[in-house]
């Protein structure tokens, strides 16, 4: 999978992922925001639609393609840990930043592979693809949802079912709802960086 390297001075990496149409480091100010000395890599999405890079595929009546985000979430997962592996990241603190497309892959990494090994998830607006499947044990990780109340992807009721299924599998789960629709806004971001800011271990955040 395609990605790109910001080599930081810390002892943290933030891998990010794209929203549909983006590419690998749409979301580094982002993640320079949430921690200015951390590295980051961003994964590009390899499935095309219409010309837009996303991480799975969607039919043209806009239901998800299941094998797809299998086989997309089965590549991610091969491509974040040999990227570690490789790169000697095995000793940072890792946290995955995902938006929209980006958000939804990386919580099916949660429901694919049970106790992850990274330490921290941000995932600003991902949506119920597959509600009726669990998500497997992640005792260690911390996660921080977001979501709109006039987000069209995903209403109130499904936004706290997905946080209270989190937190059964042994998550450690914080979230924020705007008033706004899908878009990000700097107040989720800052609930974001005050949730990891906020985490035991997670005090180097900012700092080298």
């Amino acid at each position: 999978m395609k990605y790109v390297e910001n080599k930081g001075s810390n002892n943290h990496l933030i891998i990010t992922l794209h929203g549909t149409g983006g590419e690998a480091t749409d979301l580094f100010g982002i993640a320079d925001y949430i921690d200015p000395l951390a590295s980051k890599v961003g994964f590009q999405g390899e499935v095309s639609e219409n010309g837009m890079n996303r991480y799975f595929g969607r039919y043209p009546d806009g239901s998800f393609d299941l094998k797809s985000l299998k086989s997309g979430t089965d590549n991610l997962y091969a491509s974040i840990f040999k990227f570690i592996e490789d790169h000697h990241y095995k000793n940072h603190m890792v946290t995955i930043l995902g938006y929209s497309n980006g958000a939804n892959i990386a919580k099916n990494l949660l429901k694919e592979f049970e106790n992850l090994e990274i330490d921290n998830a941000l995932l600003f607006h991902p949506s119920p693809i597959t509600p009726e499947i669990g998500y497997k044990n992640q005792k260690n990780l911390n996660v921080f949802i977001t979501s709109g109340a006039n987000d069209p992807y995903i209403s109130e009721s499904e936004f706290k079912d997905m946080e209270n299924q989190m937190s059964l599998a042994g998550m450690n789960v914080g979230s924020f709802a705007h008033s706004n629709g899908h878009q990000l806004i700097q107040s989720e971001l800052d609930n974001a960086k005050n949730f990891l800011l906020a985490l035991e271990g997670a005090k180097n955040i900012g700092e080298d």
